[in-house]
């Protein structure tokens, strides 16, 4: 016959469980446990539901997230890496910084507005915050460019006289120039003039080095 040794066991009450059904339990108190409604697990649909903030150290690894806003989904981002934001036409998305997309782009409905500064003084200094650039000045004006190497190269500026000659055309005496930075060129000359026409345009793109060219 095998030998035993001996065991202690505490029978002590070690308390109620308390609370909702389904609630996670912690302790309250000298041997208490306690529940709320504020941290639920329903067994029917095996969901842990929690109302309040939750503070994470570590990490959070989900094969899904779904970020809800009574009871929108607002942001979805799913096993294969597809992602989805806003759920109504009139939602607006603000990126601060570069956005780059390798792939295709599919636009439905409302359009594109492209960054648009309308310009009546010289001299102006364009930035990768231009992309359309309007002169609304009869007057002689000049634009500066960025440096072609300082820009991503692709990088495109449209500049369009928007003032109204009547019929007459821009005087060349008074020309929008269009200068270089540092040594650039653009066609392989220093600048560029816009004169006689009437609302005359001309748009450009970077090679990312030395070059700005005219499309």
């Amino acid at each position: 016959m095998a030998e035993f040794g001996w065991a202690f066991i505490n029978c002590e009450d070690p308390g109620v469980a308390n609370g909702p059904t389904g609630s996670l339990q912690f302790h309250s108190g000298s041997n208490d446990l306690s529940g709320s409604d504020n941290l639920v697990w329903l067994t029917s649909s095996n969901t842990l539901n929690l109302t309040g903030t939750l503070n994470v150290s570590g990490t959070i690894n989900a094969n899904e997230i779904n970020i809800d806003v009574e009871n929108r989904t607002v942001i979805n981002i799913d096993v294969s890496g597809s992602t989805k934001f806003g759920d109504t036409s009139d939602d607006t998305h603000q990126f601060t910084g570069s956005v780059y997309i390798n792939g295709g782009l599919s636009l439905q409905g409302g359009g594109i507005a492209f960054a648009y500064t309308r310009i009546t003084a010289t001299p102006y200094t364009a930035s990768t915050a231009n992309y359309i650039i309007g002169v609304s000045a009869s007057g002689h004006l000049e634009i500066e460019l960025p440096r072609a190497q300082d820009v991503p190269a692709g990088t495109v500026f449209y500049i369009k006289d928007e003032w109204d000659f009547t019929g007459s055309g821009r005087d060349p005496a008074v020309s929008i120039d269009i200068n270089m930075s540092g040594s650039d060129l653009i066609d392989g000359e220093t600048n560029y003039q816009i004169e006689n026409g009437d609302f005359a345009a001309v748009s450009l793109y970077s090679d990312g080095a030395s070059n700005w060219f005219i499309i």
